[in-house]
């Protein structure tokens, strides 16, 4: 009688974890992968829609378009259309800084991503204050009043954003998260209320910073990771995904708990391979890794 209760307790106890596993599977949200089009930035230029259909036939759910700002609204209904049709989103657009200051560009800007579907758009630099205003990034920009001066740029942003339904985010470098005099500009731009963060995930960490303690002490602010891999060979040459230094594991876990994360873009500079085989492989490889 006590083995067959204890047969029975036992067989429970497996059936109530199975049940708990399937439940916790079914949960598991699902966050969507796509491409940031620089990554095969050549290609595209060549061949706009052949590029974007390969994108698509990857498996790519999205994409973050850059070098858009220049398009006509007509241009940008082209674009969604042939974008719908591959079921591809616009998951962010890739916008130079000054396009983030009130005005006739930055109007532009919002109707061409009201066009597009975009539902985030990500500010791809710092901002340095020079004589004519605020332009293109340098490492001049490292300066604390700089940042502060961007901070409130990208507030407003974000607070026009979000009126049309789009987020503001910020593309990091590595001066972001480099110390001068004790602070670091990524902390200056963190005090944004609405801002959130693409964090390259490669970057973070040679800059010195681990992106897992970054997403937990500003929880809930890392809209997206780039998940880029090192280090980087004698021929400057990064690893497939998975195949570097970057605790993968971890770093989804944290992104999927505390972290904000809504999707993960691939990205990829030069390899042995073609700009479209590698990010192939990158999206195969992210399969294997993620699950």
């Amino acid at each position: 009688m006590i083995e067959i209760e204890c047969l029975s307790r036992r067989r429970f106890l497996a059936m109530a974890a199975a049940s708990a596993y399937m439940a916790q599977a079914q949960n598991k949200k699902h966050i969507p992968v796509g491409l940031l089009i620089y990554a095969v930035i050549a290609d595209w230029k060549k061949d706009f829609d052949g590029t974007l259909t390969a994108v698509a036939q990857m498996g790519y759910e999205g994409v973050e378009l850059t070098q858009y700002e220049s398009w006509t609204p007509a241009r940008a209904k082209d674009v969604r259309a042939l974008l719908d049709s591959l079921k591809l989103k616009v998951l962010a657009t890739h916008t130079e800084p000054e396009f983030f200051l009130p005005g006739d560009k930055m109007e532009a800007m919002i109707e061409l991503n009201q066009v597009l579907g975009a539902q985030t758009v990500c500010c791809v630099r710092g901002l340095a204050t020079t004589p004519t205003g605020i332009g293109y990034h340098a490492k001049a920009s490292s300066e604390p009043d700089a940042w502060k001066e961007l901070t409130d740029v990208l507030q407003r942003a974000s607070e026009t954003l979000k009126r049309s339904k789009m987020a503001c985010s910020f593309h990091n470098h590595a001066v972001e998260f480099e110390t001068k005099d004790g602070v670091r500009p990524i902390d200056i731009l963190a005090k944004s209320k609405d801002l959130v963060f693409h964090v390259d995930v490669q970057v973070c960490r040679r800059a010195g910073t681990d992106p897992g303690a970054f997403m937990k002490q500003y929880l809930g602010k890392t809209e997206c990771l780039l998940l880029t891999e090192g280090p980087t060979d004698a021929n400057r040459h990064a690893p497939a995904l998975g195949k570097g230094d970057t605790p993968g594991k971890d770093v989804f876990a944290t992104a999927e708990s505390v972290g904000g994360i809504k999707y993960y873009l691939l990205t990829h500079g030069a390899t042995e391979l073609t700009p479209l085989e590698t990010v192939k492989r990158d999206f195969d490889q992210y399969k294997l890794i993620h699950g």
